[in-house]
């Protein structure tokens, strides 16, 4: 007796090997069109081959389903690959900028880099700088290593669309298996499986894992190509594959069997997916363990029920998944509205909180604020939450809806005393958007910086014009002095080739200024890649416009040596003018 699967397969396997026959019979049959045959266009051969390679899945011949690295798979670093995104013009990089450099330098600060919690600022400088065209360091750190230092910067940060990007620009990252498994795992998590699925045309062949073969056969089952998918599958099983579970699974899918295990497996992502797809009636309920990738699927796919909004710990535990990213931060602010106070409560809310489980504080002060009509009380409560947020370490739940309140209020209706706390709150990421106002009396401040703004990289006849202007203006006060902010100013005017009044005198000043040693040297040698990872090393958590005069002084130099005259002006742009 033969059953339905063995049938299916009996008839899949003589109708491949047929095809296989027939192809050959005719290719001896019409050898002598053969010559023909090769006169087809190269666009038409480009097409075939590319057709195959996304439809025919290649499988592993291993079942070992560990990560394997680029280092195992040997990119041939004699060829010095060049792996990146940006042109090293865009930013006055050159391809050259890592070659005379130690690579354990560069992994140590690296590493240092790596722990802090960035700018905005450092992180975009410091993206352009490892993604930028170029050659690996010659000593200490192969194209294999720096190319998975960058990947696992990329998959830190969730980086997804520049990984998406860099992954497309370079077929080489696709030797990568946790890049590919990372970029199924976003896609999947969002429930978007068309986008997961697409993910598989870039593998590269050499790739050994039983998830993503598991996952080919799947997505050919969901682009209903059942007989590829039970004839991949039958051959996986055949090269030793065992996998009760998943196996389960497929067989329902591909209708050899009526009923599926009704258990949730929630280990990873997929067998969590699977599970859904093929529940009667799912229910699930997260928890402190659960995978950050399933309660993002669970946030996604509204499969996330809260039927005690009393229950302390439950609350907890979706707090905690949302400062971690895994759960959105919106969904709990959904709950606090939700959560019951009574009205002695609210109005005296600054009291009452004191009272209450953590949770529930929180709630009763969030609940507060939108109710309050009076802007003092608004923003004393919108930072005493913020407070009790941080005091729980769970900040990053209260980040983007912080923001959001302070800029639902009236600027012109701050009270003087919440003026700063409340620009220095906002800042961050509206700074670019802020009009920059111009103020002739000082240098630093006036219309000569917009060569810097515009980003200029040479001096204009219409730079010259407003420096005239507003040097004759400062020159006739006689109480104005020369600040360290205007001395970056004259410096890189003077650098981009503008000649300076002969009567300009800063010297005094100037020689009271330095540059740090090791940065000068690194500067001597032309090791431009260590340098700007100093700098962003430098720079760190801090936004530009917070970091002083000194410091601004020496990094806008150090640019101008390295004729890196763009990333000097981004870095001007922030710190001279004055915004509104």
């Amino acid at each position: 007796m033969i059953n339905l699967s063995q049938l299916n397969k009996l008839i899949v396997t003589t109708i491949f090997f047929t095809t296989m026959i027939f192809s050959v019979s005719s290719s001896e049959e019409e050898a002598a069109d053969i010559w023909k045959k090769q006169e087809k266009s190269g666009e038409q051969e480009k097409n075939i081959e590319e057709e195959i390679k996304i439809e025919s899945p290649i499988l592993s011949e291993s079942n070992d389903d560990t990560a394997t690295s680029i280092s195992e798979l040997e990119l041939d670093d004699e060829e010095e690959k060049i792996i990146g995104l940006f042109d090293p013009e865009e930013n006055n990089f050159n391809l050259s900028m890592w070659i005379d450099t130690d690579g354990k330098d560069i992994k140590d600060t690296f590493s240092r880099i790596n722990k802090l919690k960035l700018s905005s600022f450092s992180e975009d400088l410091l993206f352009k700088v490892l993604f930028t065209n170029s050659y690996p360091p010659k000593e200490n750190l192969t194209s294999s290593e720096f190319l998975t230092l960058k990947i696992d910067w990329l998959i830190k940060n969730r980086k997804i669309q520049e990984l998406e990007n860099l992954l497309l620009a370079n077929p080489e990252v696709g030797q990568e298996l946790k890049a590919v498994k990372f970029l199924i795992n976003e896609n999947l998590s969002t429930a978007d499986i068309k986008s997961a699925c697409n993910k598989i045309s870039v593998i590269d062949k050499n790739i050994k894992s039983e998830y993503l073969d598991k996952f080919k056969i799947y997505c050919l089952i969901n682009n209903d190509r059942k007989d590829e998918a039970q004839l991949i599958f039958e051959l996986l099983k055949d090269r030793g594959f065992k996998d009760n579970f998943f196996e389960n699974k497929i067989n329902f899918l591909l209708g050899y069997t009526e009923k599926t295990d009704q258990k949730i497996l929630d280990n990873d992502l997929f067998n969590f997916y699977l599970c859904h797809i093929t529940s009667d009636n799912f229910v699930y309920e997260p928890n402190e363990k659960t995978n950050k990738y399933v309660w993002k699927y669970l946030s996604s796919s509204n499969l996330i029920k809260i039927n005690d909004i009393e229950d302390e710990e439950t609350i907890k535990t979706y707090e905690k998944a949302a400062a971690e990213n895994s759960f959105e931060s919106e969904e709990i602010f959904n709950i606090y509205k939700q959560i019951l106070f009574n009205v002695n409560q609210l109005i005296n809310a600054t009291e009452s909180y004191k009272t209450l489980p953590g949770y529930k504080a929180r709630a009763l002060i969030y609940q507060s604020i939108l109710l309050s009509d009076n802007i003092e009380r608004k923003l004393y409560l919108t930072f005493l939450l913020k407070e009790l947020f941080s005091k729980e370490k769970l900040s990053n739940v209260y980040s983007k809806e912080l923001t959001n309140i302070l800029r639902n209020i009236d600027p012109e209706k701050i009270p003087e005393n919440y003026q700063e706390i409340v620009e220095n709150n906002i800042k961050q990421n509206y700074q670019a958007s802020r009009k920059v106002k111009f103020n002739n009396d000082v240098l630093h401040r006036s219309k000569v910086i917009r060569h810097f703004l515009d980003d200029n990289e040479e001096i204009t006849g219409k730079t010259e014009k407003d420096f005239k202007s507003v040097y004759k203006k400062i020159k006739k006060n006689k109480k104005y002095f020369i600040s360290i902010k205007d001395i970056i100013v004259l410096d890189s005017l003077a650098f981009d080739g503008m000649k300076l009044p002969q009567d300009l005198n800063y010297n005094d000043l100037l020689s009271e200024l330095n540059v740090p040693k090791n940065l000068q040297e690194l500067v001597s040698q032309n090791q431009l890649g260590l340098t700007m990872l100093k700098i962003i090393e430098i720079i760190g958590e801090d936004n530009i416009d917070d970091l002083d005069p000194e410091t601004i002084y020496f990094l806008s130099k150090i640019l101008n040596e390295l004729n890196l005259k763009k990333i000097r002006n981004n870095i001007l742009n922030e710190a001279l003018p004055t915004r509104v």
